[in-house]
């Protein structure tokens, strides 16, 4: 693949996964939504290993932390124990909520990243 078709969907990339946090960070913030957020941004990284050649933007890229988020699953044991089932979705609120500020952590870096796909590859 050329470069110029590689900067091409680079450019198209940065701006569905910049779209992705905004939706996860002004409300969108399911379990489903989050692990795809996190799956995108491996891939992202993949892609730019594998594709890009500038080593200054790899750099960049590599420095975006990875998003580690694992729903919770309710076990048929926790809706016996009337409480227990309670407790956690509080444990998966709480986890989606610092998520959600890693998420936003992450879109900057991310909209860092796209102004420097910008300044190097126009």
């Amino acid at each position: 693949m050329d470069q110029e078709k590689a900067h091409t969907l680079l450019a198209r990339q940065l701006t569905d996964i910049l779209a992705n946090a905004e939706r996860i960070i002004h409300g969108n913030d399911s379990a489903e939504e989050i692990e795809s957020f996190a799956r995108y941004s491996l891939e992202l990284k993949r892609y730019v290993n594998e594709r890009i050649e500038s080593e200054e933007f790899k750099t960049a890229a590599n420095a975006i932390p990875d998003i580690d988020y694992k729903r919770s699953q309710i076990q048929i044991w926790q809706y016996v124990v009337l409480p227990a089932w309670w407790i956690s979705i509080y444990k998966d609120y709480q986890a989606r909520k610092k998520t959600k500020a890693e998420v936003n952590l992450v879109r900057g870096k991310y909209a860092s990243l796209q102004l420097l796909a910008k300044s190097q590859f126009n």
